[in-house]
């Protein structure tokens, strides 16, 4: 096999990953609070790659970058970080666990694929970025086929509800941190910027499960059954960890467009989990607002963004807004 081929496989595989989230973490929702859910995520989260890091402290890849310090003098880049973590990554999963109280897994997997549409809306008024008529296009038609998930005829949720308004906050807080999670990344890395905003995320949550009055030892309840093992496994260890250095692997092999074509999988992955291991309905209407979904996305990720030619950085870079 060759290594191009490889790297689609892995594209491919990080697509239909990183749409899992809110389907493996529905077992753990059923025996602890989500504030606590979020709290045991990034603290596994921030263990899992705080020993990639320590692997890979002497590789070139690392030594590329700067060297992330908590010191006065890079205060405004600490600042900047426990804002990536808390608002883009905490909130971001505590809104959207919370909202599977009201809508359904796929429901939410589905507006989490608006993403790449909010990043550049929140690029359109804090950088100059622009749409092309193509994208406002592709925007609409996504907007329409979660409509359409919304309203299912066979839906008991009776249509729009708090649940899609906290499965929107949840998107938003993630895409509203996209363009300076990108600024620190290319200055110290992918892998070091993402550990650290695991920390505040996590020591952050801690405040939050405190004030609440939380007991901590219900996060032990996620080690009661194989199945609950299994997913903080794979919501901590590796959508939140090892699927990083995967992710890299195909972004090296098949590029940053290919790699962000097949992250567009991520609603459809949503969507089929749900289905197999839940048994969320099946239904034709939903297939079809997952198809127009996806097709969406996929225009508005192909259509080259129209930004300013002075300021690249109005130029959002797509192989960090897509980390979940």
């Amino acid at each position: 096999m060759s290594e191009r081929n490889k790297g689609w496989i892995a594209a491919v595989f990080i697509g239909f990953l990183w749409g899992t989230p809110w389907v493996v973490g529905t077992p753990l929702m059923e025996v602890m609070d989500s504030k606590m859910l979020v709290w045991l995520r990034y603290v596994v989260a921030s263990i899992t790659l705080f020993v990639i890091l320590g692997v890979m402290s002497k590789s070139a890849v690392t030594q590329e970058y700067q060297k992330f310090s908590y010191s006065w003098d890079n205060r405004i880049d600490v600042f900047k970080t426990f804002a990536c973590g808390f608002i883009g990554q905490a909130l971001f999963s505590y809104f959207a666990f919370l909202s599977l109280d009201y809508i359904t897994a796929s429901e939410n997997g589905v507006i989490m694929g608006l993403i790449p549409i909010l990043i550049l809306s929140v690029g359109f008024f804090a950088r100059g970025a622009r749409f092309t008529m193509l994208q406002l296009g592709a925007a609409c038609l996504a907007l329409a086929g979660v409509t359409m998930l919304v309203y299912v005829p066979e839906s008991s949720s009776g249509g729009f509800n708090l649940g899609h308004v906290l499965a929107f906050l949840s998107a938003f807080a993630f895409a509203s941190t996209a363009y300076t999670r990108a600024d620190l990344a290319e200055k110290y890395g992918s892998i070091s910027t993402m550990y650290h905003q695991f920390i505040f995320a996590a020591v952050g949550f801690t405040f939050v499960v405190l004030f609440y009055g939380l007991d901590f030892t219900t996060a032990l309840q996620a080690f009661t059954s194989p199945s609950r093992i299994l997913s903080i496994f794979i919501l901590g260890v590796f959508i939140s960890g090892i699927s990083y250095l995967i992710y890299i692997y195909g972004i090296n092999r098949v590029g940053v467009d290919g790699t962000g074509m097949a992250l567009n999988l991520m609603p459809l992955a949503s969507f089929a989990l749900a289905a197999l291991v839940l048994s969320e309905p099946f239904t034709t209407w939903k297939c079809v607002a997952i198809a127009i979904v996806v097709s969406a996305l996929m225009i508005f990720v192909k259509a080259k963004a129209k930004a300013p030619a002075a300021n690249p950085k109005n130029c959002i870079k797509p192989e960090v807004a897509g980390e979940m």
